[in-house]
């Protein structure tokens, strides 16, 4: 497995680094996020935040690997305790994980406020995390430099025209997505659909449904669907080895429920089965510049890579595809954390 030595190497760096910072954790969670009582505040829904569970598993290995952290559950209590404790940003790291809001820009707040203050955090920047929330925008550029990708149209019920949908997909396997939520959200069996004049009454049903403002519209692509994590290491980008999702009998994609239940299993992909597909992650992150580390996620057909997906804040529970891999390359669950962070310090010194 190519991408162990690297992950080793990373964490030799880390044993010979003295990091002695304090930690601060800012994570949406399920039952402890407030609601704010200002009526203009939009949230995500609360499925996309962190169960109980998840952020225990999470929370747990940091605390392991760190000694102590502060967890703030929402991303304005953070900033209202930095400011009001005017806390020195050279002795701070941010653990990002936050995710409220509803619009591209949800994950954006903590990494332009870190920015603002000179605060070191993990993952990309306002920017970057932005953009890998507009999934319409990032595949034309990724297809303009020839990486593989899904045919992909951001849908407004009432406004686009059954005339543009169908210059797309005009029998075409697509799926309906949500534009901005991630985990699957919305999505059912009844999503995929192959468009034709006769289903298209179908698909406006669908679309409605997923979400009566606008929906993403997204070519299916058939064959193993897989994640590959990125890291970025003193500014240098490394691709680890592919893990693939495997599904129940008769299921192609993850939809809601699974996604819930996490009903679904990983298993190595051999990179002999798509050998572009490192290559074209890389290729991807060094576009659209990505800090730190991201999950891809890519459909192989033939043996191609279609990326139809990015994380820039990928979940990291012990049921994850970055948690299984680990485990393959023998390392610890708690291994992950410290491979995140000592990327990002390399890269801060690196810039």
């Amino acid at each position: 497995m190519k991408g162990k030595e690297k992950l080793r190497e990373i964490l030799e760096s880390y044993k010979e680094q003295c990091i002695d910072f304090d930690v601060y954790i800012i994570a949406d969670t399920q039952n402890k996020t407030s609601r704010e009582s200002d009526t203009r505040v939009h949230h995500a829904d609360e499925s996309e935040f962190f169960s109980r569970k998840e952020f225990a598993e999470i929370a747990s290995a940091i605390f392991y690997v760190f000694g102590f952290a502060k967890v703030f559950y929402d991303e304005v209590s953070f900033i209202n305790y930095f400011i009001t404790n005017k806390i020195s940003p050279e002795g701070c790291i941010v653990y990002n994980l936050a995710r409220d809001g509803i619009q591209q820009g949800k994950k954006s707040l903590i990494p332009a406020f870190c920015d603002l203050y000179g605060i070191k955090y993990t993952g990309s920047n306002a920017f970057v995390i932005s953009l890998l929330r507009e999934k319409a925008l990032y595949t034309d550029i990724l297809s303009l430099h020839n990486i593989l990708v899904p045919l992909t149209l951001k849908y407004f019920p009432g406004h686009t025209s059954k005339e543009e949908l169908m210059r797309y997909f005009d029998h075409r396997d697509i799926l309906v997505k949500n534009v901005c939520e991630s985990a699957s959200i919305g999505l059912s069996s009844d999503c995929r659909i192959m468009l034709t004049n006769e289903t298209y009454p179908h698909f406006c049903r669908v679309a409605n449904l997923v979400n009566s403002k606008q929906v993403l519209v997204q070519q299916f692509i058939e064959g193993k669907e897989c994640e590959l994590l990125v890291l970025q290491h003193k500014g240098e980008y490394y691709a680890l080895d592919p893990v693939r999702i495997t599904f129940p009998d008769g299921k192609q994609f993850i939809n809601s429920e699974m996604s819930n239940n996490y009903d679904y299993d990983f298993e190595m992909l051999p990179e002999e089965e798509c050998p572009g597909i490192r290559q074209a992650a890389i290729q991807a992150a060094t576009l659209l510049g990505i800090k730190d580390y991201a999950r891809f996620d890519f459909r192989v057909q033939d043996g191609k890579p279609y990326l139809f997906d990015m994380a820039g804040t990928p979940y990291t529970i012990q049921h994850s595809s970055i948690a299984y891999l680990f485990k393959q390359y023998g390392l610890k669950y708690t291994d992950i954390y410290k491979v995140i962070v000592t990327c990002m310090l390399s890269n801060y010194r690196k810039g």
